[in-house]
């Protein structure tokens, strides 16, 4: 039942975002979208109380899938780091490439006091991508280019910015693999500058907790769950342990994975399949790595995007 819920909402919001593309959220009424979708409007409501949580709901839909796609990139061992980056920079231009008339359509709509996106969710996703962009330029340029990372992120996010502005302009040539190439050669020559002149950072990691972002020596995790979990099931494959015990955690491993890559996790299910595993009781640091993770998902992560919707809701 539960995955047929998540499946009926998900063709709700491919539906919702298809439309808005056309004809804008205001020129589409719920009463469309639920008969396109084969539902009653009454049905539609139980899904989404609002068109105003809809539309949130489909910039949430639209970042998971991006997050999703990236952090499955992150789990591609034949890759070296800069050629993940590559890869991972140009999922995001094809992403904004294929969302480009919903966004067009939005932003001709928009008016002062509407913001479908929830700020403190975004606050806290963006600290969590500074840590995850951190680790990257490290794992790619070497140690020495983290006190960096502020101004790298800055500089990356206002060419990301201009590009994507380009993409937007109808008609226009553009190759998002040549875009991307160009902006991942252009961070190697900034990274290759800063190493090479060693400044004092301007902004420097010292300052994240004053600008409001996680600190990421004080983050609850630093790798994705989804990284965590891979590295796990490799690892229970490895060690000696009675068969139908490694069954059981490699199914809770899978179940785990499908739960955190579906639109919403349930708690319930997450803190089964990890009391599973705890029982278990294999696979070491990094199974205590992935207690932590799970236990900030479920008791801090979820409870917050809870209150949200329920006061984005009133």
């Amino acid at each position: 039942m539960a995955d047929k819920t998540a499946e009926k909402r998900k063709q709700i919001l491919v539906t919702a975002l298809q439309l808005f593309s056309t004809k804008g959220s205001a020129g589409t009424s719920m009463q469309e979208i639920a008969e396109v979708c084969g539902m009653s409007k009454g049905s539609l409501y139980l899904h989404f109380k609002s068109k105003e949580e809809l539309e949130r709901s489909i910039y949430e839909f639209i970042a998971y899938r991006i997050r999703d796609e990236i952090v499955q990139v992150d789990q591609e061992s034949g890759l070296a780091p800069r050629e993940q980056l590559l890869k991972q920079a140009e999922i995001l231009l094809v992403h904004f490439l294929e969302v480009r008339e919903f966004l067009l359509k939005q932003s001709f709509e928009a008016h002062p006091g509407k913001n479908p996106v929830d700020l403190e969710c975004f606050h806290g996703d963006l600290s969590q991508a500074l840590i995850w962009f951190k680790n990257k330029l490290r794992a790619v340029y070497g140690l020495d280019i983290e006190p960096y990372t502020m101004e790298i992120a800055m500089f990356v996010a206002g060419m990301l910015g201009s590009y994507i502005r380009f993409l937007f302009v109808p008609g226009l040539p553009l190759n998002v693999g040549t875009l991307a190439v160009h902006l991942i050669t252009m961070l190697d020559d900034v990274t290759a500058s800063l190493l090479r002149r060693s400044p004092e950072p301007l902004v420097p990691i010292s300052a994240w907790e004053s600008l409001g972002f996680v600190a990421p020596e004080e983050a609850y995790y630093s790798r994705h769950p989804l990284v965590v979990i891979k590295a796990l099931r490799a690892d229970l494959k490895g060690i000696p342990m009675d068969h139908a015990q490694r069954s059981d955690a490699l199914d809770s491993l899978d179940v785990m994975e499908r739960e955190l890559l579906g639109l919403q996790p349930r708690r319930a299910i997450l803190k089964g399949m990890l009391a599973n595993l705890m029982e278990i009781g294999q696979g070491g640091d990094v199974l205590i790595e992935l207690q932590g993770i799970i236990h900030n998902v479920v008791e801090v992560y979820l409870p917050a995007q809870d209150r949200a919707d329920h006061t984005n809701s009133k």
